[in-house]
């Protein structure tokens, strides 16, 4: 058998992909054995999985960003009944002298109230509580939580706008980033095919 590259050379290995007879000097280009044809190909294929990977990492940290942001929407909308709630209870059932600034310093304490019990929530974490009390202890425990987290949900919620904000700038990014990326993917494409 004949190198593929130099028909004049015996061959003194093959191509480990087609098989293609390899002069020394050709066998000792690449590591595993392969011709020229065989590594290019090769190389294109190792850059298309980087290159997927990079994509699948970025869309999953962009995926964590949005269940982020859609967190802090479905906390809001919470915070909104609840809110809406206090209101409604306080002038059917408050004094009658209640003003305006009264209702809307209400309704914002009220609507802080699931920031602040999600953030006391994530705090239990690192506290275990027992599975086992009596149904007192739930009840008073329940009640001290709902009043911790009146005073826990306004800087809770300043945090979580504070973090949804960031979060939207880095998913804007990401997603220009993106769109550079498959123009310069398109424009590649383009002058591979030439």
């Amino acid at each position: 058998m004949k190198c593929f590259n130099h028909m004049e050379r015996d061959a003194v290995a093959a191509c480990q992909k087609c098989g293609k007879g390899l002069c020394k000097e050709c066998a000792e280009k690449y590591t595993p054995c392969l011709c020229d044809a065989c590594a290019a190909k090769a190389g294109r294929e190792r850059r298309q999985q980087a290159q997927s990977r990079e994509e699948q990492r970025r869309q999953k940290y962009k995926d964590a960003l949005v269940d982020t942001r859609s967190e802090f929407i479905k906390i809001a909308m919470i915070g909104i009944l609840v809110g809406i709630f206090f209101v409604w209870w306080e002038a059917t059932h408050g004094s009658s002298d209640s003003g305006f600034l009264d209702y809307i310093g209400l309704f914002f304490g009220a609507f802080c109230i699931p920031f602040g019990w999600k953030f006391l929530t994530y705090l239990q974490s690192f506290v275990p509580v027992s599975l086992f009390g009596t149904f007192w202890f739930w009840i008073i425990y329940i009640a001290v939580k709902a009043f911790l987290s009146v005073f826990a949900g306004i800087p809770a919620f300043i945090y979580q706008l504070v973090k949804t904000i960031i979060t939207q700038r880095k998913i804007n990014r990401l997603e220009q980033k993106g769109e550079k990326t498959s123009e310069e993917k398109a424009v590649k494409e383009e002058n591979e095919a030439f």
